[in-house]
């Protein structure tokens, strides 16, 4: 079952978004460009571009809650974890500044218990973790704004002891924000391993800006 929460988070960033004369043209979501980002498990990175042309867009993706036992050894260990997109932390999602995230959050009716989605990278209703609480056999559409640069984690937030339960678990994940023109190389240094410290050698480490 689909939340009802879905007319109203449209009409709130439609409201939202006008406040830049430069993006108000192309920053109505009935009138961007959408993409759809396929994610996949880490250490992956989903495909994108380093520097985007164009204005914002929205990028659409889509993940399902798994509460499941995986394996976590060679030796045959297992535990009992619960995850985005079945992978344990959840798939690295790709945008630029300015662009819209749509995410559709599926919680199976397999499932027994209720999830949601916070993102540090979005501003408001706990990073929309008050917006996308589902139960078993529902889902809802969140979209937000990603106004800000930088790498932010994303994680359950049920409530209470419950939080820490479910990020633990499993239930977190990254998203990377890039500037639209991309990185900026701004510092080299070179850092030794304790393997490259007895052979003499070192590692360059390059530094990039993403403010």
């Amino acid at each position: 079952m689909r939340t009802a929460l879905w007319a109203g988070l449209t009409i709130a960033l439609v409201q939202g978004c006008t406040s830049s004369q430069g993006e108000q043209a192309t920053s109505r979501p009935d009138q961007m460009e959408r993409v759809t980002q396929t994610l996949v498990a880490p250490p992956l990175v989903p495909k994108h571009d380093q520097v985007t042309k164009g204005p914002p867009r929205i990028v659409q993706v889509h993940m399902e809650i798994a509460e499941k036992v995986v394996g976590v050894g060679p030796d045959g260990a297992k535990v009992w974890a619960m995850s985005f997109n079945g992978s344990v932390p959840g798939p690295l999602i790709v945008v630029h500044q300015n662009d819209q995230v749509e995410l559709t959050l599926v919680n199976p009716a397999t499932n027994t218990l209720v999830h949601n989605i916070d993102f540090h990278a979005a501003t408001g209703a706990l990073g929309g973790g008050e917006l996308t609480f589902v139960g078993p056999g529902q889902e809802v559409v969140l979209r937000f704004k990603a106004t800000r640069t930088g790498v932010f984690i994303y994680h359950c937030a049920p409530g209470g002891a419950m939080i820490p339960f479910h990020v633990m678990s499993g239930l977190n994940g990254a998203i990377m924000v890039l500037p639209r023109d991309g990185l900026r190389e701004v510092a080299r240094y070179s850092v030794p391993t304790t393997r490259e410290l007895e052979d003499r050698d070192t590692r360059e480490v390059v530094v990039f800006q993403l403010l």
